[in-house]
C-alpha cells in the first residue's frame, strides 16, 4: 500500500519571498494549524528546520512523538559564513563552493544536535538544489534521507539544479550527479510533482524537454503539477494524486513551506492564502480517506520502502 509523507520546510518569515535582516516567526502559529490538521487524520509530520529556527526548539519539543524532526539547509541562514557571502540574498548549494556547502551542512547538523540532544536523519536543501558535494556532507554525518528534488522541473533558472530526468521514485543518488540512480546510501524521496494526465514515461520525459509550443501540442491539455495546495484546486489536487498512484508511485510526499503559510508572506493572493487549510484539509481527506494511503514520517517510509523493496 502507498504512503503519505507530509513535509514541512520551517524557516523564519520571508514576506513576498524576501530575506529579513531580523529573522521573526510569525509563521509558527500557522506550523500549530498544520500540525492540528495532521493529527485529525493520523498523520506525524515531518518538519525540517533551517537552522534560525533551533532558537524556537521549545515550539517542536513539545511536540514530542507527534512529528519527526530533520534539517533544511538554506545556505544564506546558516554558519559558518564567507566574508564575501550575502546573507540576505537567497541562494542554492549550486552558488557555492564544495567545502562550504560541506561545512554549512556541518553546522546546520552540529545546531541541531545541541539544541534536540540527538542527531538528525533527514535533511532538504533550499531552492531544490543538490550536487554532490552536499550528498557526500549528508553520508560523512550519518544522514539515512533526503527529501530536496522535483522531478520533471529544471530549477536552473532559480538557481538549482535540473531534474528533469530525475525518477520520481525513491532512489539512491549518484554520489557526483544526484540527477541519477547510484550508489549513495542515503535514500532520495522526491517531492510530488508529475503529469495529471497518465502518459507513457518516456512521453513524460520528453515533454519537459520539449519546446514550450510542442509541449502544448503533445501534451493534449494535460499539466505538469506540483502537489502545492497554494499553486492548484482541489480538484487538480484530486486528479494529480490518483494518477500518480494508479501509476505506482509508492509515496505522496506532500511538501509546505512555512513562510507560505500565512497572508503576510505566502506570496500569493488574499484569496489563495484564506483557502490554503481548508484545501489542504480537504486533500489530506481525499489521500486518507479515499486513496487510503499509510501515513509515515520520513524516515519510517525509508524504513518501510526500503524493506518492501528489499523483498520485491
Amino acid at each position: 500500500m502507498a504512503s503519505l509523507v507530509v513535509t514541512v520546510s520551517v524557516a523564519s518569515d520571508m514576506p513576498q519571498g524576501a530575506v529579513q535582516a531580523r529573522p521573526g516567526f510569525r509563521n509558527l502559529a500557522a506550523v500549530a494549524q498544520v500540525q492540528r490538521l495532521c493529527e485529525r487524520f493520523g498523520i506525524q509530520p515531518t518538519y525540517l528546520l533551517a537552522y534560525p529556527v533551533f532558537e524556537e526548539a521549545d515550539f517542536f519539543e513539545k511536540l514530542g512523538d507527534r512529528a519527526e524532526l530533520g534539517c533544511l539547509l538554506q545556505p544564506w541562514t546558516t554558519p559558518p559564513y564567507e566574508a564575501s557571502e550575502d546573507r540576505l540574498r537567497r541562494v542554492s548549494v549550486e552558488g557555492l563552493s564544495s567545502s562550504a556547502v560541506a561545512d554549512k551542512i556541518a553546522g546546520l547538523t552540529e545546531g541541531f544536535i545541541d539544541r534536540f540532544g540527538y542527531a538528525p536523519r533527514c535533511h532538504r536543501s533550499a531552492g531544490a538544489g543538490l550536487d554532490g558535494a552536499a550528498l557526500q556532507a549528508l553520508e560523512r554525518l550519518g544522514y539515512r534521507v533526503d527529501s530536496t528534488i522535483t522531478p520533471f522541473i529544471d530549477q536552473r533558472p532559480k538557481g538549482g539544479t535540473d531534474w528533469r530526468m530525475a525518477p520520481e521514485v525513491p532512489y539512491f543518488p549518484d554520489r557526483q550527479r544526484p540527477h541519477l540512480r547510484g550508489a549513495s546510501p542515503v535514500l532520495e524521496v522526491p517531492l510530488t510533482v508529475g503529469w495529471d494526465t497518465p502518459m507513457p514515461d518516456v512521453l513524460a520525459r520528453g515533454l519537459t524537454r520539449a519546446p514550450a509550443s510542442v509541449r502544448a501540442w503533445l501534451s493534449r491539455g494535460a499539466a505538469l503539477r506540483a502537489l502545492d495546495p497554494l499553486q492548484a484546486d482541489i480538484d487538480d489536487l484530486r486528479t494529480l494524486s490518483g494518477v500518480l498512484i494508479d501509476r505506482g508511485l509508492p509515496v505522496i510526499n506532500l511538501s509546505l513551506d512555512s513562510w507560505a503559510l500565512t497572508a503576510e508572506t505566502c506570496g500569493r493572493s488574499p484569496e489563495r492564502c484564506k483557502a490554503l487549510l481548508p484545501t489542504l484539509e480537504e486533500l489530506l481527506r481525499y489521500l486518507v480517506d479515499q486513496l487510503r494511503l499509510t501515513p509515515r514520517t520520513l524516515t519510517r517510509f525509508a524504513d518501510w520502502y526500503l524493506n518492501e523493496t528489499a523483498y520485491s
